[in-house]
Order: C-alpha cells, then sequence, then structure tokens
C-alpha cells in the first residue's frame, strides 16, 4: 500500500458495507457548506449580506439556515468579515443534521457530552434561541479553548465544562435533550492522495473507539429525563462503531431506550446492516440512518433514543 492509497484491509470492509458504493466518494467534496448563525442575524439578511460577495451559493432544501457554496469559490467567504464576525460558520452538512435529529427547543436542558469544536453546541444554541440550559462538555484541553472561542464567537450562551464524558455526573437534574457525536474512526472522512486523513485507521483503533462509545453512550443514558431524546453519531463506516455499539445499548438498557425514526427527507441514506461478521443485529436498527456521501457531504451515521421510563 502506497502512502496515497487507503488501506487494503478498508477497502475490503466497505465494500461489504457498502456493496453499491458510488464512484467518488473517497474524492475530495466539490462544495463548502456553511450554516447562517441566527443568533447574530436572520436567514434573509445573512442571503442578503451574502450576495454582496458572492452569487455562486445554493440553498439547501432540507435545512433553511444552510447554503453550500462551490470549494474553489469558498475562499471568498471564508476571508470575509460574514465569517469572522460569526455570521456564517463553516460547519459540514452531516454535522448540522444531527442536531437537526435532535430538536433541541427553547427553554429546554440540553447536554452536547463530545462538544469540540463547537459546531453542533452553537447549533443547537441557536435552535434554543440562547434561551434555558445548554451545558457543552470537551475534556481535551486544546480543543476546549477551541470550542470555548466558536462559542464566543457565535454568540452562543451556554455552560462549558471538561469532564470525561464517561464519568460526568450533573446534580442540577437530567436532561430534555443529549447530543453524544462521539470520537470515532472517521472513515467517512477519508480522502484519495491524502495519508493524513486515514494513516491513523486500524482494525485496533476502531475496537478501542468502540469500548470507548459504549462508555459514553451509556453514561449520558444515565443523565437523560425520562421521554428525553438521545442522538449518537459518527462520521464513520464501521459498524463496530455504529450498529454495534446501538446495538450493546439497547440490549444493556434492557427496553428502556427505544429508537424513533432518524431519517430526513431529502437525504440519500441506505439501510443499516442487519449483521456483520457472524453477529446480528436489533430490528430496531431500521430507524437509524446511514448517510450516503456525496460531492456535498461525508458519510455519517446517526441513531435516534427516546428515554422510554416513566417513574
Amino acid at each position: 500500500m502506497s502512502g496515497n492509497c487507503l488501506p487494503r484491509e478498508f477497502e475490503s470492509r466497505i465494500n461489504e458495507i457498502l456493496p453499491s458504493m458510488p464512484a467518488g466518494i473517497f474524492e475530495p467534496k466539490l462544495y463548502q457548506s456553511f450554516r447562517i448563525n441566527t443568533l447574530k442575524t436572520t436567514v434573509k439578511e445573512a442571503l442578503s449580506s451574502l450576495l454582496g460577495i458572492l452569487a455562486d451559493f445554493q440553498m439547501v432544501s432540507w435545512c433553511p439556515y444552510a447554503v453550500i457554496v462551490p470549494k474553489n469559490r469558498a475562499r471568498e467567504l471564508l476571508d470575509s468579515n460574514l465569517v469572522r464576525e460569526g455570521i456564517f460558520y463553516a460547519q459540514g452538512l452531516e454535522s448540522m443534521l444531527a442536531v437537526m435529529a435532535l430538536d433541541p427547543l427553547p427553554g429546554q436542558r440540553v447536554l452536547d457530552l463530545c462538544a469540540a469544536p463547537g459546531s453542533k453546541s452553537t447549533q443547537i444554541a441557536m435552535h434554543m434561541q440562547n434561551t434555558g440550559t445548554l451545558v457543552a462538555n470537551e475534556p481535551i484541553r486544546n480543543r476546549f479553548f477551541k470550542l470555548k472561542s466558536v462559542v464566543e464567537l457565535l454568540g452562543a450562551q451556554l455552560k462549558l465544562i471538561s469532564v470525561d464524558g464517561r464519568r460526568l455526573q450533573m446534580r442540577e437534574g437530567r436532561f430534555d435533550r443529549i447530543l453524544v457525536d462521539v470520537p470515532c474512526s472517521c472513515e467517512g472522512r477519508f480522502i484519495l492522495g491524502e495519508a493524513k486523513s486515514f494513516g491513523f485507521w486500524s482494525l485496533r483503533k476502531i475496537k478501542e473507539m468502540s469500548h470507548k462509545q459504549k462508555g459514553l453512550i451509556l453514561n449520558a443514558s444515565r443523565l437523560l429525563g425520562p421521554g428525553g431524546v438521545l442522538v449518537y453519531s459518527t462520521c464513520t463506516y464501521a459498524p463496530e462503531e455504529n450498529e454495534e455499539v446501538v446495538d450493546w445499548f439497547l440490549r444493556k438498557t434492557e427496553g428502556q431506550f427505544k429508537l424513533t425514526q432518524a431519517h430526513v427527507p431529502g437525504l440519500n441514506t441506505y439501510p443499516c446492516l442487519e449483521q456483520w461478521q457472524g453477529r446480528t443485529y436489533d430490528s430496531q436498527l431500521k430507524l437509524a440512518a446511514r448517510i450516503m456521501p456525496d460531492e456535498r457531504m461525508e458519510g455519517f451515521f446517526i441513531a435516534k433514543f427516546v428515554n422510554s421510563y416513566y417513574k
């Protein structure tokens, strides 16, 4: 294997996971996506300002505050005051999708368990209109300060904490919504010719991530109130980090948590795996979503749970 080729073992696995794999999914994306930050402006005002810089953009049908710009024009927006002042924020469409699935509402108590660099936390604050209680957690020091700077730039009002998410305890009460966008093997971000995007990959890394992810989602479930919603997401294809974690969690919580529909109309999805390497998964997994990568967005996985326990 050359430094610019995907690992052979990964290629073998992805051909099983994505038997009808679209051409070019590991090529650089043709578009850069941006989120309009409605904590500082309105969509209408932002689009009017954007037209003063470039007209070569498109709205996203399933997300009312997202725009995409051709990669070869994105620098014009990135270097503008609209980004420097936090009016527009560069964020992947798949990242925005996780918060849309979470559907946080004004006045709720919400936790973003793995929050850096702050894209999703500030998007959550936007949905909540800077009301209620939002807690954003990031245990790694340098990533915590990146999170802090993004929060300040975008004008989000929230509480920042830095604790291992597997051990976090909250005495102020349970949450209505929890996002668990876990650290993962990042297979959805692999780019041919860019060895740094996949040079760290190994089956051992997948196993380590899966173990960590199980600890994060299980502890998150203890912090969620009755009737609350928990969204688990990754940017990887590995079943050990997606279907296996969800299946394990459903069994571990013994019926307390139920999967609910995670699909968003207008998105190209493909079925979750029913089994992998001799292990059969819970039939509820048909409600989770594997997002098909394309020229605009990376591969992604989302599972949405409801805490059905009432006392």
